[in-house]
C-alpha cells in the first residue's frame, strides 16, 4: 500500500524520500499526532477541573476562593406563582372512544332543583376520562421437561423447549425493561433492582441484571450494525466527547443525521477512528466542530 503524505511534510521532502523513509515518516506523524491530541484532552480536563466552583458545579460555596465573584440575586417579577393570566391552557387530550377499556354512565335519576324524576337522555355527555394501570402481578410459564426412559436400550430422553424460549429465566418484555432502565435512562442496577421488586413483583439478582444486559446487546447488535452502515451514506452532524468506561478513558462519539443518530464508544478519538467510523470512502457532507481530526 503507498504511503500518504502527512500534510505537515512539504511535498518536495516527500517525493525526495524512499518509501520505507515515506512509511516511518507516516507512521511518527500519526504517533504524534495521537499523542498530541491525547495531551491536549488531559490538559482540558485539568484546566476544567481547576475553573469548577460553587456557580458551575457541584461543589459548595465554602469551598470558592476570594476569586470567585457570586452572581447578584435576580430581581423579583412581582408575578404570582402558578399559571399566569391569558396563558395558552394545556389540558390532556381525551383518547377515543374506541379505545376506552370500561365507559361506566352516571346519569341523574332526578332534578338537582325540584326533584322531578328525569327520565330524557343526552346525546353527547360530558365525558371525564381517568387512567389507572392494571394490577402488574408477573406471569410465569413453567416448562416442563420429563425424562423418559427408553424401554429398548435403557437411556433417558429430556424434552426440548420450544422454539422461541431461551434458557434464561425471563422473558424478551422483562429484559426490555431492565435495558431501558439501565441503559437509556442510565438508573443503577440497584435502583431497576427496585423498580421490578416493588412495582412488577419481580426479584431479580444484580448477576441476572448484568446477564440481562449482555441478551439485549447481542440481540439489538444486527440493528446497531445496519444503522452504522447506513449514517456513512448520509450527511453526517458529527462530534465526540470524552467518556469513562470501567474507569478507563474513552472516547463518545455523535454521528447525527436527519434520520437517526449512532453513538459510538472508542479507545481513541484520531483521524483513524473517524475513518473507520464513516468509511474510508465518504463522500458525502459532514458538519464538524473543526476539531483537529
Amino acid at each position: 500500500m503507498t504511503p500518504k503524505r502527512p500534510a505537515i511534510v512539504p511535498v518536495e521532502v516527500w517525493e525526495q524520500a524512499s518509501e520505507p523513509v515515506q512509511v516511518g515518516m507516516q507512521a511518527m506523524v500519526e504517533y504524534y499526532e495521537q499523542r498530541i491530541a491525547n495531551l491536549e484532552a488531559e490538559v482540558w480536563e485539568v484546566t476544567a477541573r481547576l475553573n469548577q466552583n460553587s456557580q458551575n458545579s457541584s461543589k459548595p460555596p465554602s469551598s470558592d476562593g476570594p476569586h470567585v465573584k457570586r452572581k447578584p440575586p435576580k430581581p423579583r417579577s412581582g408575578r404570582k406563582p402558578g399559571g399566569q393570566p391569558g396563558h395558552t391552557p394545556h389540558q390532556r387530550g381525551l383518547v377515543p372512544g374506541d379505545k376506552v377499556d370500561t365507559v361506566i354512565a352516571c346519569k341523574p335519576e332526578q332534578c338537582r332543583r325540584c326533584g322531578e324524576p328525569l327520565t330524557d337522555s343526552d346525546p353527547e355527555p360530558w365525558r371525564h376520562q381517568v387512567v389507572e394501570l392494571p394490577p402488574m402481578p408477573p406471569h410465569i410459564t413453567e416448562y416442563q421437561r420429563p425424562r423418559v426412559r427408553c424401554p429398548r436400550c435403557g437411556s433417558t430422553t429430556c424434552g426440548d423447549l420450544p422454539n422461541g424460549v431461551g434458557p434464561t429465566c425471563y422473558g424478551p418484555r422483562l429484559a426490555s425493561i431492565v435495558a431501558l432502565g439501565t441503559g437509556g435512562y442510565h438508573l443503577s442496577k440497584r435502583r431497576v433492582e427496585s423498580v421490578c421488586r416493588e412495582v412488577l413483583g419481580i426479584e431479580l439478582s444484580l448477576g441476572e441484571m448484568c446477564q440481562i444486559e449482555q441478551t439485549v446487546t447481542q440481540a439489538v447488535a444486527p440493528a446497531l450494525e445496519e444503522a452504522a452502515v447506513y449514517v456513512q451514506s448520509c450527511d453526517l452532524n458529527i462530534d465526540e466527547t470524552r467518556w469513562k468506561e470501567r474507569r478507563q478513558r474513552r472516547t463518545l462519539w455523535a454521528l447525527v443525521t436527519t434520520q437517526l443518530s449512532v453513538f459510538v464508544i472508542t479507545t481513541g478519538r484520531g483521524a483513524a477512528v473517524l475513518k473507520a467510523l464513516v468509511g474510508e470512502w465518504y463522500s458525502s457532507i459532514m458538519t464538524s466542530d473543526r476539531a483537529k481530526v
